[in-house]
């Protein structure tokens, strides 16, 4: 028998129907990602690979604005990104602490 689901894209909904979680790569690049929803279908928390092949995680507002991201950059360090209510953002970088 054979044990693997192969499929372009996976939607998780609940018992009233709503989507909940969505794995699935991206048309153009390819690029994986997990994607979670809250009851009110708003984007909170994205789990993935970008465009050039960096790991990042990204949490947001009940709005699903955006308001952090963690980042693994190009040449390998981390990164945090802090965004407030007018999309300012501040980076942290280990050479911050």
């Amino acid at each position: 028998m054979d044990k693997t689901l192969r499929t372009e894209r996976l939607e998780l909904v609940d018992k009233q129907g709503r989507l909940r979680a969505v794995l699935a790569c991206e048309e153009g690049s390819g690029a994986p990602s997990f994607t979670l929803f809250d009851t009110d279908g708003q984007t909170r928390v994205i789990v993935g690979i970008s465009w050039n092949e960096m790991p990042q995680i990204q949490l947001s507002a009940s709005d699903g604005t955006a308001r952090v991201a963690l980042v693994v950059r190009p040449e390998g360090t981390g990164m945090v990104v802090l965004m407030d209510e007018q999309q300012r953002s501040k980076t942290i970088t280990p050479a911050d602490t």
